[in-house]
């Protein structure tokens, strides 16, 4: 997946130096076009292959908000033996599994004594497993929803534009040496990063309803005991590394997990990078090209973000960027963040046609020179 915007220039300005994030494509499978040196004449029409692909530049919406308005979460699969059905509370719950549940998830009749939860994936025959055991009311509502998922939805619902998740490794004195670190460059870069303006009359980059766009981190503490969402965290292909010590992941979305990580390789530089990441404009909209996957969660999305929206403005339409820089609308955005969170969209300026147009003088500047030699 790539973004408009990978670093912190253009964002604001710095109180303290920043650390250059490494390209998110070195850690997510991708690798690093080689550097070249352009002759004069390819130079010129590189120039003008930029200018054109930015005239051309479409939705300028957060990638965290892109997620968040469109992206439906990928529903796992819960396989069951044939008796689970004699519980009433487990076979109301199946019947009413569909396109209108709160809940990401399917259910099929397995071949085992036991249930099965498996991750999302294209091919049932190797989808990685995330739980087994006995299918009971209490395990199956244990599946579907926990506190730490709820305390996720919350806080995304709320605005803000990523949750981390610590999930710690049950040794105090690290544990809390690495929330205090992450949670410190995640203050530092609230007040620093600024959100590209979205402008209000172009239907590609309109905001779907939902709360005041706004950037806010926050840090979420996941003991060892919430072991089910600890697997769904850490992916269907996890890390080595994470099997011990602490790690982080980070959510976004309708729970998106990006990634997750080892703390003790996880500075300052690459939490910046994920961050930055989601925030830029998202230039990559269709999901299943984007790194990720999702969290099983129990939250009817569409429904409570047009709550949230319908409350804020009482039309059910997400306020505009450009006007919500606003203490009376974001107090709690004015208390965390001095700067302003969302700040008004500046002037319209024809940047397609001035791009387009240095790029034309650029051209015949070349060919005038080259003309005019002996």
């Amino acid at each position: 997946m790539t973004n408009q915007s990978p670093t912190l220039a253009g964002r604001g300005v710095a109180s303290e130096p920043v650390a250059c994030p490494k390209a998110p494509a070195a850690r997510w499978g991708q690798t690093r076009p080689a550097r070249t040196w352009l002759r004069p004449s390819s130079f010129v029409l590189l120039f003008l292959t930029l200018t054109l692909a930015r005239a051309a530049e479409c939705c300028t919406i957060p990638v965290f908000r892109y997620a968040l308005d469109r992206w439906q979460a990928d529903a796992y699969r819960l396989e069951f033996p044939a008796g689970a059905l004699q519980a009433p509370p487990i076979a109301d719950f199946f019947r009413n599994l569909g396109s209108d549940s709160p809940v990401n998830l399917e259910a099929k009749p397995g071949t085992g004594t036991e249930a099965r939860l498996l991750f999302p994936h294209p091919e049932e025959a190797t989808s990685p497993v995330v739980w087994t055991g006995t299918l009971t009311p209490a395990s199956l509502a244990a599946l579907t929803d926990s506190p730490a998922r709820k305390e996720i939805a919350r806080r995304i619902l709320a605005g803000e534009s990523v949750v981390w998740v610590l999930a710690e490794s049950g040794n105090k004195t690290e544990d809390n040496a690495i929330a205090a670190r992450v949670e410190k460059r995640l203050r530092y870069l609230e007040q620093v990063a600024i959100l590209q303006p979205i402008d209000p009359n172009d239907p590609t980059s309109k905001l779907g309803p939902g709360p005041a766009l706004r950037v806010k981190f926050s840090l979420l503490r996941v003991p060892r005991a919430e072991a089910l969402l600890l697997k769904m965290l850490a992916g269907p292909k996890p890390a080595p590394e994470l099997s011990t010590g602490p790690w982080l992941a980070a959510v976004f979305g309708r729970g998106r997990v990006l990634g997750a990580w080892p703390a003790a390789d996880f500075g300052d530089a690459e939490i910046e990078e994920v961050c930055l990441f989601l925030l830029g404009a998202c230039s990559c909209q269709v999901k299943r090209q984007n790194p990720g996957w999702d969290l099983l969660m129990n939250v009817a999305w569409e429904d409570e973000l047009t709550a949230i929206a319908e409350k804020t403005t009482g039309t059910g339409t997400t306020p505009k960027p450009a006007t919500t820089n606003s203490a009376a609308l974001e107090p709690e955005t004015v208390k965390i963040q001095p700067q302003a969170a969302a700040p008004a969209a500046a002037p319209e300026r024809p940047w397609p046609l001035m791009w387009i147009a240095a790029g034309f003088a650029l051209v015949m500047g070349v060919w005038l020179r080259q003309s005019g030699r002996p």
